[in-house]
């Protein structure tokens, strides 16, 4: 975390049916952690490592699509 850990700035994001139930099942085995908290931790977590090794961006798994 930041020195200055303000919340200045919101995001909006779309996220999967998948993504939302670990959410969901991760904040509900956390009761101390609000989701936002733990989406925003995972979000640092996240970061940290594609800063460590980006090439994990191509490696994970893509996200199936419908078409319009």
């Amino acid at each position: 975390m930041t020195t200055d850990d303000r919340l200045a700035h919101q995001m909006a994001l779309r996220l999967s049916d998948e993504d939302v139930k670990r959410l969901d099942a991760l904040a509900d085995g956390i009761p101390i952690a609000t989701r936002n908290a733990i989406a925003r931790a995972a979000l640092r977590i996240g970061l940290a490592s594609l800063e460590k090794d980006p090439s994990q961006l191509l490696s994970a798994k893509k996200p199936k699509t419908r078409r319009r």
